[in-house]
């Protein structure tokens, strides 16, 4: 099963940054690269890692009630402040299935791939999106969207605000809410719209305080108007290539009748690969 293993699909040669990199410049890495993680290396050794969901923790956690009145710049923050000691890595050897259930166990997008202490590449997201383009048409049974989505979807209206948004994405454990006019699919937000006005931009060069205003916008403001969705019926494969191809964490299902159905998100097919090729 060589195929089935993290080196046939591991990115490689790996993208990786120091503990003294700025989070300013980390940001410009990985938005230039189109990239969602970077392992952070110290003489030719694995330290750590950081992720661009823990860049946007990090800025999202800027702002809860608590610190409104902080003043932002993190300009001289470093990858070392903030990266994730001690990351959990896997072998070139590792088979995808093991290293799909690692990511959902720990809640993970990537995982850097080690062999003799020596970083060779990483498996992301986008590589196991990959793994499913490939090997799926493969298996004897269409898999459905229908199978693996969730059918009970948290929503909010236009006129939630962006606090609110925040909270329930926290208490939720999600990344994605649709926005709903009565039974209607108008819009949605994910964490990125959410910092649609992020921290840098926020706060001036003068360190302006940011203003309660803010956080009491409505989403209607940044929500994405235009919604990429998908139907229960599709084939699963659809589903991963609409995500790789355009860098979705999740899609909106809708039925026959236009009405939301569920929603699918990458760990939804990631647990697939889990139950289909181990």
């Amino acid at each position: 099963m060589i195929k089935g293993r993290v080196r046939s699909w591991m990115s490689s040669p790996v993208i990786a940054v120091t503990p003294e990199t700025s989070l300013t410049e980390a940001r410009m890495i990985m938005n230039e690269r189109k990239i969602r993680a970077l392992p952070v290396t110290q003489e030719d050794k694995l330290v750590g890692i950081v992720t661009k969901r823990g860049l946007l923790r990090i800025d999202l956690s800027i702002l809860e009630i608590e610190v409104w009145n902080r003043v932002v710049d993190m300009r001289e923050e470093t990858i070392g402040d903030v990266m994730t000691r001690n990351p959990i890595t896997i072998s070139p050897e590792t088979l995808i299935p093991k290293a799909a259930r690692i990511m959902l166990e720990n809640k993970i997008t990537a995982l850097p791939v080690l062999e003799n202490n020596k970083l060779v590449g990483i498996l992301t997201n986008s590589d196991l999106l990959r793994f499913i383009l490939a090997e799926c048409p493969g298996l004897k049974k269409k898999i459905r969207v229908m199978n693996y989505m969730t059918d009970e979807v948290v929503t909010i209206n236009e006129e939630t605000t962006l606090l609110e948004s925040h909270r329930l994405m926290g208490t939720k454990r999600i990344r994605t809410l649709p926005v709903m006019e009565k039974d209607t699919l108008i819009g949605l937000v994910t964490r990125t719209d959410l910092m649609g006005s992020d921290p840098s931009r926020l706060a001036s060069r003068n360190k302006q305080k940011i203003s309660v205003q803010v956080l009491a916008q409505p989403v209607k403001k940044v929500m994405s108007k235009e919604v990429r969705t998908i139907s229960p019926e599709a084939d699963i494969t659809v589903a991963a290539k609409l995500m790789l191809d355009h860098k979705f964490h999740s899609l909106v299902v809708l039925d026959c009748e236009k009405k939301l159905a569920g929603i699918i998100t990458e760990s939804d097919l990631f647990l697939m690969i889990v139950h289909k090729f181990f």
